[in-house]
């Protein structure tokens, strides 16, 4: 507990620090007049008095408008308190907006700086506060909340390794102070493949993977790329897994998540973003506790500046030592590092403490920061490292909402896969992986896809089309933005690769996801099996189990079932002795986990998965594994951190640590110590059945 010395220390420095940046002002700005320094200081106190008393009325109207005008409102409101102010203080006054938005960016500079250096969140503390008393308007009644509730955190893409690490060198204290305090414990859990966001959150949420076998997959008979970061195509996989019980459907919220668990209230989830009908649901509301805060919006613009001068200095570091594997940085990436390091991460923060002071019972958030910056970085690497701090403040701001909250609440922190360390196929061996296909075969035109831009730009470009093709000012502006050369690029890779799959004249299609791999004959609807394929396409798999860069294919056999091949072996993954399938040579899965045959298996008999599965080469000696998408930060497939997720769980929920398999087992885990079952509701399942489709715009 800060005692009130210390809190009005802080607010004194504070104080005097804007005092200081208003005199600066009359030296850079001749439109901004002080007189005296007492008006200055009461300049101060009447901007706070007026963002602390007027902001919050202001914007619980605007929520009324939608959401453009809403967010117009918000960003607006802090020039105009200033010019507001300039009226009411003698001595002190602006000549225009846009001097009095200069005066307030300064400003939340000011208090951004400070507010790091000096470790404090006093300001935080106040809004909180502001949030809190309005939510007390929906709470439940006291007989509701008499049960612990849950806020489940995922840090996407952080391997238990890694976490370890981190916890090691002092860069999580608050994570760290509840593992030494003995209130919570870490284990890893074993990650099914692939190891990926879409089908790990899927079976933690809904307790069902729904055959999502990579980032982008292919559906032969309808001739579609699907793809994780399009609502149209997550909204089919919603309705597929959804069966009215997921993790979160008694009076819970899901906040930036892709599938929504079954919760009664869903804030930035991609699956439940469009209706049926293809309409886009966002409700100003969600985002007044972020906006509340008068300095939030513009500290997120500020960072966004300082991720993108961060992000250009590591990656001259990077270059400067000559640190491989290594990619180009530079472009697009700068502006998706500001937006999931800092408005992302904000605005999921606030919604989680303004949904805790609502009471909901469970509420579960995914921060995409540490994942981003791994891929373009690499896992290991301190940028990508370092991202975890800022992590750690945001489980801070959580647990002390906690002691504010109407309903106690228990916190749980997660992954949903790992990343490991990837050197690129094309760079290495310089082709791509469908070139390897067509050099083998002579075959026709290929489509690939593949993660090379991270996971935020294929979200922020599936918001773009769906926004395009809306009505009024909002659709107008997303088309003005997507006709110019910078922005139609964030949107054309993948429009003009999901075009060029339905053509009737493609051969071949290859998706990847990190270091997994799938391989489609388009021109055939059904599954081919290695018999198919050595009489039809004769000598590819043969290229495939030779090349140095491929280390495993998974094919399945007409009358062995599941194989996996290697250079110096074959195992058969029979379903029922998968662990014990026969060997010939040396057994290709010897340097991977045992879970690691029946994991493969099931990706083979998925539906929509490839005919030929691909794995790059894994070198145990480095940890590192050929990746396929061009990022040297990989997952999707099998070798290193991927597949090693973690929980760190309540000690009081179990005496013995549990053997986690699979995110359908992170599923049964969380439902049994989070209330979420009842008598009711059915067994978690794994579901093997093809993904309805559902129609494009």
């Amino acid at each position: 507990m800060i005692s009130p010395f210390r809190l009005f220390a802080r607010a004194a420095v504070t104080w005097a620090a804007e005092v200081a940046f208003l005199y600066l002002m009359l030296r850079l700005l001749p439109t901004v007049h002080v007189t005296a320094w007492e008006f200055a200081l009461l300049a101060v106190l009447v901007m706070g008095l007026l963002n602390a008393m007027v902001r919050p009325g202001i914007l619980l109207l605007a929520a009324n408008l939608g959401l453009i005008p809403f967010l117009i409102v918000a960003l607006a409101l802090n020039g105009m308190l200033v010019q507001v102010t300039s009226w009411l203080v003698p001595g002190f006054w602006v000549d225009g907006l846009l001097s009095a938005f200069a005066v307030a960016f300064g400003m939340a500079g000011v208090n951004t700086v400070l507010t790091g250096l000096l470790s404090v969140d006093d300001d935080d503390a106040f809004y909180r506060n502001v949030v809190r008393r309005i939510a007390q308007r929906t709470v439940p009644a006291a007989d509701d909340l008499e049960e612990t509730g849950a806020v489940i955190v995922q840090i996407d893409g952080l391997a238990e390794p890694i976490l370890r690490r981190a916890l090691a060198e002092g860069r999580m204290p608050t994570l760290a102070s509840w593992l030494a305090a003995g209130s919570h414990r870490l284990i890893g859990w074993k990650s099914e493949i692939p190891s990926m966001t879409t089908s790990a959150q899927a079976g933690i949420l809904h307790g069902s993977n729904g055959g999502v076998p990579a980032f982008y997959w292919y559906e032969k008979r309808g001739k579609r790329l699907m793809s994780s970061a399009n609502p149209h195509d997550l909204h089919a996989v919603q309705q597929r897994i959804s069966d009215g019980h997921g993790l979160l459907h008694r009076d819970g919220v899901s906040v930036t998540n892709l599938f929504s668990g079954d919760a009664e209230h869903s804030v930035m989830t991609v699956g439940t973003l469009l209706d049926d009908e293809g309409s886009i649901h966002a409700d100003p509301h969600d985002f007044y506790g972020y906006l509340v805060s008068p300095y939030n919006l513009y500290r997120g613009l500020i960072g966004l500046i300082f991720e993108a001068a961060l992000e250009c200095w590591q990656c001259l570091r990077q270059w400067a030592e000559n640190r491989q594997p290594r990619i180009r940085r530079f472009g697009l990436f700068t502006l998706q590092r500001g937006l999931a390091n800092v408005i992302l991460r904000d605005a999921t923060t606030w919604t989680v403490v303004a949904s805790m002071f609502r009471g909901h019972r469970v509420i579960y958030c995914d921060y995409l920061s540490y994942d981003e910056v791994g891929h373009f970085a690499g896992p290991e690497t301190p940028d990508a490292v370092a991202t975890l701090y800022a992590m750690d403040r945001q489980l801070r701001q959580i647990a002390l909402a906690a002691r504010e909250a109407p309903r106690a609440y228990q916190i749980v922190v997660l992954s949903d896969h790992g990343q490991t360390t990837a050197p690129i196929f094309q760079a290495k061996y310089g082709e791509t992986l469908d070139e390897v296909v067509r050099r083998a075969i002579d075959a026709g035109p290929t489509v690939r896809v593949s993660g090379g831009k991270g996971e935020t730009p294929g979200y922020l470009s599936a918001f773009l089309s769906e926004m395009s093709g809306a009505k009024g000012l909002r659709g107008r502006g997303a088309r003005r933005l997507l006709r110019t050369k910078r922005g139609s690029g964030l949107i054309d890779p993948v429009r003009e690769g999901m075009n060029k799959a339905a053509s009737d004249d493609v051969e071949i299609v290859v998706t990847s996801s990190g270091s997994l791999a799938h391989i489609y004959f388009a021109k055939v609807p059904d599954k081919l099996t290695l018999e198919e394929i050595a009489a039809g396409y004769p000598g590819l798999i043969e290229t495939l189990v030779a090349h140095e860069g491929v280390g495993l294919v998974i094919v399945r056999s007409e009358s062995r079932g599941t194989l996996v091949l290697s250079e110096d072996g074959i195992r058969e993954l029979r379903a029922e002795h998968v662990e014990d399938g026969v060997v010939e040579g040396r057994d290709p899965l010897a340097e991977f986990e045992p879970y690691t045959a029946r994991f493969l298996d099931d990706l083979a008999q998925f539906e929509q998965s490839g005919d030929i599965i691909v794995n790059g080469t894994f070198d145990p000696s480095t940890g590192w594994v050929i990746g396929f998408d061009d990022l040297v930060g990989a997952h999707g497939g099998v070798g290193g951190m991927q597949t090693q997720p973690f929980i760190v769980y309540p000690a009081g929920w179990t005496d013995e640590p549990p053997e986690i398999i699979g995110s359908v087992g992170v599923h049964r885990f969380l439902r049994e110590y989070t209330g979420g079952a009842t008598a009711n509701d059915p067994a978690p399942r794994i579901d093997e059945q093809p993904i309805p489709a559902s129609p494009r715009p």
